[in-house]
């Protein structure tokens, strides 16, 4: 059960390393943080909570990210933060104006300046 005081993150990727990398960080960091697999999970994980922040890949198994990420965007007015090894900043960049997204991390992530980011992302909600 998620603890109301803390800050809640939802990250989606379909690398259980990387997953338990960020909840290492996150949780670490006083957040609370929920995971999800896939892209289907993760629009399915809204069925039952609502996190503050979510972070996804974009290379998902079932929902695409970009899919996942429109949906979460028009239906929940969250904050996103892409990452990826895959597709670099400068593909994205119409992509991610288009959807208002916060900000992308290209992997390997560099925990510091992601977990500063998020940080300032969700300070500035709370002002």
């Amino acid at each position: 059960m998620q603890n109301k005081s803390k800050k809640h993150i939802l990250i989606i990727d379909d690398d259980l390393e990387v997953i338990e990398m960020l909840k290492d960080l996150f949780e670490g960091n006083d957040f609370f943080v929920g995971a999800a697999t896939n892209g289907t999970e993760g629009l399915d994980y809204f069925k039952h909570q609502l996190p503050d922040l979510v972070i996804s890949d974009l290379l998902l198994p079932g929902e695409h990210g970009l899919n996942v990420i429109k949906v979460i965007k028009e239906k929940y007015f969250l904050p996103v933060i892409i990452i990826s090894s895959i597709y670099k900043e400068g593909q994205l960049k119409s992509i991610m104006e288009e959807h208002f997204v916060e900000a992308f991390f290209e992997k390997p992530l560099k925990l510091s300046v992601l977990l500063e980011k998020v940080n300032s992302i969700l300070n500035a909600r709370t002002v």
